[in-house]
């Protein structure tokens, strides 16, 4: 909601200096005020309502099959050259993650992109030859993550490996002989190298116990530099490309990460939590610190550094974004830029920072689910097509509401799905792809999470207390609750991820894979957040738990599905009396809601007349008797009494 500033107010301020001060002034209290309500997402728990009980049928999810990457009529890769060149990323579109090639001014418009694969979904993680002729990527196209290489002259996919067992982030050697890879055939993760054909597949850190991955190959051909847990946080090592000479080369406390060598080889950028992440965090459970603030110490946070490369240590480390979550940077072909992936709570645009420092500048107007990316000087190739139709994962079909009943549709009864003491009932706006969601989940991890439900719909009259939300989405049909815990087979299934994004914590929610041979899932590579009592109440108390041991095995990133149909997580909770850190119900990592680009007055209108919703949600009521916060109450949509102070100016009428 954007301030209104009136024309007037302006005017007078600008007669006397000490007037302009103090308009300012408000101005820049309101902006503050206006960020901060902005990030809350209320959610909660309560009692189910039991209305309706209609079914309707599942569209099933369909997969596209497997083509050949078609030729344009441009010349070939090797024949052209730009300054521009060309960036290859890995891209979700519609629940499709594949790969597509833009330059630097096309990229901002998905229209002008170039699909180079087609039925390789998810593709991810794309690395380039040294003379950009070939483009090696990562996929589950054949039921398990391989490697595959793209010719980008003739358009040809091959696959390189054959293993149940997880192989992905490929990084090719200077003369494009050789390929270094992760993989997880030894039962753990290790750094492997083969011949480009997928020959001659040898373990590079067999003697480790620890995580080893996401190797990059230097452009001399000396040197691997890789991420490893040996220390117990993820630090960057180097080797020699036959294993030996094994170096610690960050040395140090922090996360250290997804390294990119310059094209020169005399620098590399990397991932690092190392801004502001204090050594001891003084903090209680009355007292936690500051969300989101650098001063409060917070280790969640990301940003690109760079760093000069002396074979030995990284020296002269500078730091180049502040967003505090930028992952995954890749250096332009003449050195000069790095781009970079921003998550944000409804996208991960792609952006660009000069290696010297600067402002960075987002390279996406399109809302966008880039996961990497790799620059080549050369021209577009002469491969692929213009974005292809995606089949759609659901249709959803709503069932139109009795016209008696003054509502646009009604509500459905999910009779397979399990909500102490009956069954769940949603929305029929959102059925569809929440059979659609949990049909895939239990394909691709074997667990069925969405069959046994914490909550869904809730009566329209339920009020809540201070723990949860009266004008909750729950209200609307289009919001479920998973169970807190999942055990099975005397292991936990649900493993959670902090992910702090613009100040406000987040939840990644994995699922241990039902099978653990690599035909479900990935090796999990961030360290899962411990939110047992003993962790949050003695061991880290106010700061809501702590980062535990990296888990071994294969997951499923739930929230990643859920996000492909629709259905999006919230933030966890931060008042003063509500905080998440000393208040577990208000962690929110089992909350999920399908919005659609309604607000929830909208949302609502669809399940309920207007004259249902005025006469239970009144101003007045709402504000005064329940003491609802206005500013959060206008969040929320609802239409204000008439004499109600709209928040958002500057200054009460």
């Amino acid at each position: 909601m954007t301030p209104c500033v009136k024309i007037s107010e302006i005017d007078t301020a600008l007669k006397t200096k000490p007037q302009l001060a103090r308009s300012l002034a408000i101005v820049f209290i309101s902006l503050f005020i206006l960020f901060t309500v902005i990030q809350f997402a209320p959610s909660a728990h309560a009692p189910t309502d039991a209305r309706g009980a209609l079914t309707t049928r599942v569209a099933a999810a369909t997969v596209l099959p497997p083509t050949a990457v078609a030729l344009s009529n441009s010349p070939r890769a090797s024949e052209t050259q730009t300054s521009d060149g060309t960036i290859f990323f890995s891209v979700d579109r519609d629940g499709y993650r594949e790969l597509y090639a833009a330059t630097r001014t096309t990229i901002s418009s998905s229209a002008q992109w170039r699909q180079l694969t087609q039925g390789y979904a998810p593709a991810r993680a794309p690395s380039l030859s040294r003379d950009s002729s070939r483009l090696a990527f990562q996929s589950r196209k054949d039921g398990n993550w391989e490697i595959y290489v793209l010719d980008l002259n003739g358009g040809k996919i091959s696959r390189l490996t054959n293993d149940l067992a997880y192989d992905g982030a490929p990084t090719w050697s200077a003369d494009g002989k050789q390929i270094a890879f992760e993989s997880y055939r030894a039962k753990d993760l290790d750094v492997w190298k083969m011949n480009a054909d997928g020959t001659g597949a040898v373990n590079l850190t067999a003697k480790s116990e620890a995580y080893d991955f996401a190797p990059a190959w230097s452009p001399d051909g000396k040197t691997i530099v890789f991420t490893s847990w040996a220390t117990g946080n993820k630090q960057l090592f180097v080797m020699s490309p036959d294993g030996s000479n094994l170096k610690n080369l960050s040395q140090d406390r922090f996360h250290n990460e997804q390294a990119a060598w310059s094209p020169d080889g005399k620098q590399i950028a990397f991932v690092s939590n190392r801004e502001g992440c204090a050594v001891k965090v003084e903090a209680t459970l009355e007292k936690p610190p500051l969300q989101g603030s650098v001063a409060s110490g917070n280790c969640q946070r990301r940003g690109v550094f760079v760093a000069e490369f002396d074979r030995a240590k990284l020296s002269n480390i500078k730091q180049l974004t502040f967003f505090g979550r930028d992952v995954a940077p890749t250096w332009s072909p003449d050195g000069n830029w790095i781009s970079f992936v921003s998550p944000r709570a409804a996208r991960d645009p792609l952006f660009l920072v000069s290696s010297a420092g600067g402002w960075a500048q987002n390279l996406n107007d399109d809302t966008v689910w880039i996961s990497s990316a790799v620059w080549s000087k050369l021209d577009t190739p002469n491969i692929g097509t213009a974005p292809a139709t995606q089949n759609a994962l659901y249709l959803e079909k709503p069932i139109p509401a009795d016209p008696k009943e003054g509502s646009k549709y009604d509500f459905v009864g999910l009779r397979e799905v399990f909500l102490a003491p009956s069954y769940g009932i949603v929305s029929s706006a959102v059925s569809e792809s929440f059979r659609a969601l949990r049909q895939r989940t239990n394909s691709e991890s074997g667990v069925d999470f969405w069959g046994t439900l914490s909550d869904m719909t809730r009566f329209i009259s339920y009020v809540c207390d201070n723990t949860c939300d009266t004008l909750s989405w729950h209200k609307s049909g289009r919001a479920v609750d998973t169970l807190l815990m999942l055990p099975r087979n005397g292991r936990e299934t649900i493993v959670l991820v902090r992910e702090d994004t613009n100040a406000e914590v987040y939840w990644r929610v994995y699922l241990r894979a039902a099978k653990q041979d690599g035909s479900q899932g990935e090796p999990l590579k961030v360290a899962p957040w411990n939110i047992s009592v003993n962790a949050r109440a003695n061991i880290a108390p106010g700061l809501g738990g702590l980062e535990d041991e990296i888990e071994y095995g294969y997951f499923v990133d739930f929230t990643e599905l859920a996000r492909q149909y629709g259905w999006n997580r919230i933030s966890s909770h931060d008042d003063v009396e509500f905080d998440w850190r000393n208040n577990r119900e208000a962690l929110e990592y089992w909350h999920f809601q399908k919005e659609d680009g309604l607000n929830w007055w909208e949302a609502m209108q669809e399940m309920y007349s207007l004259k249902q919703l005025y006469e239970t949600f009144d101003w007045e009521e709402i504000v005064n008797d329940l003491g609802r916060a206005p500013s959060r109450t206008y969040l929320k949509s609802i239409p204000p009494a008439p004499g109600a102070w709209k928040w958002f100016a500057l200054v009460p009428e």
